[in-house]
């Protein structure tokens, strides 16, 4: 069975007749005479049956139908998608729970000037990330890597043939409300932290020190809090006396209104933030726009 046969069979439908559906496509009537036939021999069914007013569905003609539809309208469909025509007017973006990602695509939102795009942002665990970008549902992946682990998730990279470019690197800071009891403090100690509790991404089936967002090798903690979503970190490090650790970008967004500090971890730890791509991905010019739009993370959060 082919796309070219489920057409046919629509257009006999469309127009009630071999005949008339024959010349809307301009082609034989055997030519549609012998695509019925064929898809009814190779599924066992009867699609059509005649009268002297034309012909009708049977009701296994009608199923097909259904599913024939569907077919072609999705078969319609990435064709458009994938056209060179709007090759251009696409980027998908997955990323680690950060803030700075959603400010970037929405600088990069506010410079488009077209009237049509299909532009996402998708926000899931770490192995997801890398996930997304390798089986291309993704053209670009945000990741923060603990410098302690860069190694290892290069290799692991590289075996996917997926590549990670730098932006910059940032020391380990903790997040804290500004009432919180540690807030006097300029520098924060693991010892500091021991009381409190600490909050952390769950990323699923895949735990291994390289898939955490959070620096944990040092902190020794029997109050742990596991969350999802940016949100829930976001309200609770607000109203408790809770903290997770992260890049330092946080306190900059606009969901936490001012009200959360960044306070420098003493490790000598680091993150390593950047974005990864398919070895053998093709840049489009959308995604050169946001690469740019991600070189500004270094003066931005850095300065």
């Amino acid at each position: 069975m082919t796309l070219q046969q489920c057409k046919y069979i629509l257009e006999i439908v469309n127009k009630g007749s071999f005949n008339e559906a024959a010349k809307s496509l301009f082609v034989a009537q055997t030519s549609i005479s012998s695509a019925v036939k064929s898809i009814e021999t190779e599924l066992n069914i009867k699609i059509f049956e005649r009268s002297n007013k034309g012909v009708y569905l049977t009701n296994d003609g009608a199923e097909f139908v259904r599913y024939a539809k569907q077919l072609v309208e999705q078969a319609d469909y990435i064709t458009e998608r994938y056209s060179a025509a709007n090759e251009i007017k696409r980027i998908s973006v997955s990323t680690q729970h950060y803030d700075f990602a959603a400010e970037i695509f929405g600088s990069f939102l506010n410079e488009i000037t077209e009237e049509d795009f299909d532009f996402s942002l998708r926000e899931v665990e770490t192995f997801n990330v890398i996930n997304d970008v390798e089986m291309s549902f993704s053209d670009i992946g945000i990741l923060a890597i603990k410098d302690s682990d860069m190694d290892l998730m290069e290799r692991f990279l590289s075996k996917k043939q997926i590549g990670f470019h730098m932006l910059f690197r940032t020391p380990f800071h903790v997040y804290i409300r500004k009432t919180h009891p540690l807030s006097h403090k300029e520098e924060i100690t693991f010892a500091d932290l021991a009381n409190y509790p600490y909050i952390t991404y769950e990323q699923g089936d895949y735990g291994a020190s390289m898939f955490t967002e959070e620096f944990s090798a040092k902190i020794s903690c029997d109050k742990n809090v596991r969350i999802t979503d940016r949100a829930t970190l976001m309200n609770l490090l607000l109203i408790t006396d809770c903290y997770t650790i992260g890049t330092g970008t946080m306190n900059h967004s606009i969901l936490a209104g001012g009200n959360l500090l960044s306070i420098p971890l003493l490790s000598s730890g680091e993150y390593v933030i950047g974005y990864i791509m398919r070895n053998d991905k093709k840049i489009t010019e959308y995604t050169r726009k946001f690469i740019d739009a991600l070189s500004v993370l270094d003066n931005k959060f850095n300065s």
